[in-house]
């Protein structure tokens, strides 16, 4: 398969980068430090199944020249994952700051809109798009502000999708990894102890199995 990920330089899009790969798939990533996607790189064996980018996801312009560097190299793409995003702030609507939310936003929500949208014309049919989403977006989160509004819409972007896509036998999720130790959950939560969570390589599997076996579009957790 050719594979698009982004935020592949650590976490659950790390592992995703890893497995695929392994697997002997053909995988397009970006990050916004394309040092530490050179570094996976040469961890993999300076492997010619891995292609990276520097990307900001949010800014349209950047998001469409690493869709456009993935299309050059592989043509047309099987799976689309769109992993990349940010926590912002755990704060009250009342007193969350401005630029923050915009932030957030902007990376978290506008940047799957961007990726998903240049990407679509290169999608192959009967092809699976993934959007990360989160227990947050599922129902109200206090104080999880920015965060948990941009994975409300991502919910909501996914099962619009999956409709528009319908037509092309393309399956659109909008997946929900659950508690997995990653940098972004440690920051979220300061004081629990990482290895009563799930390492990301755990997420990876699922999803490579969600992709496999491509159940019905719609919005699936993972809570194991």
């Amino acid at each position: 398969m050719r594979v698009v990920i982004t935020g592949g330089s650590r976490g659950i899009g790390k592992a995703l980068v890893e497995k695929f790969v392994k697997e002997g798939h053909m995988v397009c990533t970006c990050s916004r430090s394309e040092e530490s996607l050179k570094t996976l790189w040469e961890e993999l064996g300076r492997t010619d199944r891995l292609m990276f980018k520097g990307c900001d996801v949010g800014n349209r312009f950047s998001a469409k020249e690493f869709i456009s560097f993935c299309k050059d190299r592989m043509q047309e793409f099987h799976v689309l994952i769109n992993n990349a995003g940010i926590l912002g702030l755990r704060q009250s609507i009342e007193n969350y700051p401005e630029d923050v939310w915009e932030e957030v936003i902007r990376v978290n929500l506008n940047g799957v809109f961007y990726i998903t949208k240049y990407a679509i014309p290169f999608m192959k049919d009967g092809g699976v798009i993934i959007n990360l989403s989160s227990g947050a977006g599922k129902k109200p989160a206090p104080y999880w502000g920015a965060y948990a509004v941009s994975k409300f819409g991502i919910e909501g972007f996914s099962l619009l999708l999956a409709e528009e896509l319908k037509h092309r036998d393309i399956r659109v999720y909008a997946f929900n990894p659950g508690a997995t130790r990653t940098k972004m959950r440690a920051d979220a939560y300061p004081y629990e102890d990482p290895n009563t969570l799930k390492p990301p390589e755990k997420v990876a599997d699922f999803i490579i199995k969600l992709v496999n076996l491509r159940p019905p579009s719609g919005s699936i957790d993972f809570y194991e």
